[in-house]
């Protein structure tokens, strides 16, 4: 009993095993796995292995100095993966999806210690594309009957025009749209149908010196387009003549009011 007792204690405290690593990359790019181990020596010897859902097969190692890499093991790895020689860390080059899933590194001296990586491989977002969908004019609408003033000062906060816009961008693993005005995110989408691209309007109203721009994005990039408000918003002289028509026809009636107010106000007076 004393000896299994040993035993079992020498089994735990020879094995180190770390937390679990995110780790988020990019289509296209040569990544290092890092085993913590700052130079090789002859007693070590470090064995690397892979797996989708569990690390159970091995794709390289390096013992006594020597590097051995078992990319036929996994054929999506063939002609990825080295080695370094100093380290033992793992390189892989131009790296797809299908590299995603879970590495381990197993590191045998005097102990053993394990490095285990999650890794999770995305696509570049596409960059956004803006397209105008409609200009109408507010003087036309319940806004402008609520707030008839908005169409007299230009200064009120509410103008003669709505904006209306469409961003549109590729969808993905983790793809988000947004609208941002300044910093501030208007809104946002995204779909775990991957067979759909993403879409998200917008209505714009107040101009001034805001900044509206429209961002797809991922954990790992995002790419921006910035509205245009010549391109995608242009101010219409039809409409801007509506306004100016319904401005006047507001200035007439309360000029007419006004009038009719004054000569009632003289008649009293006279007839007083």
């Amino acid at each position: 009993m004393f000896t299994s007792v040993l035993i079992i204690l020498c089994g735990v405290f020879g094995v180190e095993t770390d937390v679990m690593k995110k780790v988020f990359v990019t289509e296209g790019d040569d990544v290092t796995l890092h085993t913590g181990v700052s130079i090789m020596k002859d007693d070590v010897q470090i064995l690397w292995m892979f797996g989708r859902k569990n690390p159970d097969t091995l794709i390289a190692e390096i013992y006594k100095l020597k590097i051995y890499i078992f990319d036929g093991h996994v054929s999506v790895m063939k002609g990825k993966l080295q080695m370094d020689s100093q380290t033992g860390s793992l390189i892989i080059r131009n790296i797809s999806s299908v590299h995603s899933g879970l590495y381990k590194a197993q590191i045998i001296n005097t102990t053993t210690k394990y490095r285990r990586f999650n890794f999770t491989v995305y696509a570049p977002v596409s960059l956004p594309v803006i397209a105008s969908s409609s200009v109408v004019s507010v003087c036309q609408t319940s806004d402008c009957q609520k707030y008839p003033a908005s169409c007299i000062d230009p200064d009120e906060s509410f103008s003669c025009e709505v904006c209306a816009v469409m961003c549109s961008a590729d969808n993905g693993a983790d793809v988000s749209l947004s609208w941002f005005k300044n910093n501030e995110r208007l809104n946002q989408t995204s779909s775990p149908d991957r067979n759909i691209s993403l879409s998200l309007s917008l209505e714009i109203q107040e101009r001034n010196n805001n900044t509206y721009y429209c961002v797809a994005a991922n954990p790992v990039n995002n790419l921006t387009t910035q509205l245009n408000f010549q391109e995608h918003c242009p101010q219409h002289t039809n409409l801007v003549h509506s306004c100016d028509f319904t401005k006047a026809v507001i200035r007439l009636v309360i000029s007419a009011l006004v009038g009719v107010a004054t000569v009632a106000i003289l008649v009293y007076d006279f007839r007083s």
